[in-house]
């Protein structure tokens, strides 16, 4: 019966599970992002990896500061509404790392926006034909945080003031 049980315990942990750690790694050509989640043992795993490309990259930066401006409209004006922010082009790293760039390896990705009559929103980036979250925010500051790092900045301020480009 405990097997059962521990079972259970171990699909519910995974079905509630959301990132626990974004790293962004840009330059000229391309982006990459990756999710981490945290293991039993306090050790971070890599969890999904996509990479963009100049493209992607800019629609998803434009798609993030649309879904901020939405954060203050919809803390005013205070509705229930679910809208797409926008969709762009994404490989897995891996096959990236092997093949290159594929079209047909791509998989669309969308930026959707869930806007609360309290107030509060959730932001997520998954792929367009999934119910699976690649990324999911509720917290604008790590929205603001995440947008930074798409612009090459450090989520850490005093990092970037000492070791200015």
């Amino acid at each position: 019966m405990k097997n059962y049980l521990i079972i259970i315990l171990v699909c519910i942990g995974f079905k509630s599970y959301a990132q626990e750690r974004i790293t962004v790694l840009t330059n000229a050509s391309e982006t990459f992002i990756e999710t981490y989640k945290k293991l039993y043992s306090n050790e971070f795993t890599l969890d999904h990896a996509y990479r963009l490309g100049p493209t992607s990259t800019k629609t998803l930066k434009e798609g993030i500061r649309i879904a901020i401006k939405w954060i203050d409209l919809n803390a005013t004006h205070q509705k229930d509404f679910e809208k797409e922010v926008c969709r762009f082009k994404a490989m897995d790293k891996e096959p990236y790392k092997f093949h290159g760039y594929v079209d047909q390896l791509a998989v669309e990705m969308t930026l959707y926006f869930k806007g609360n009559s309290d107030g509060t929103f959730v932001l997520e980036i998954k792929q367009y034909d999934s119910y699976s979250k690649f990324i999911s925010f509720s917290d604008k500051e790590m929205i603001i945080s995440f947008r930074d790092l798409l612009d090459g900045k450090s989520a850490n301020k005093e990092i970037d003031d000492i070791f200015k480009k």
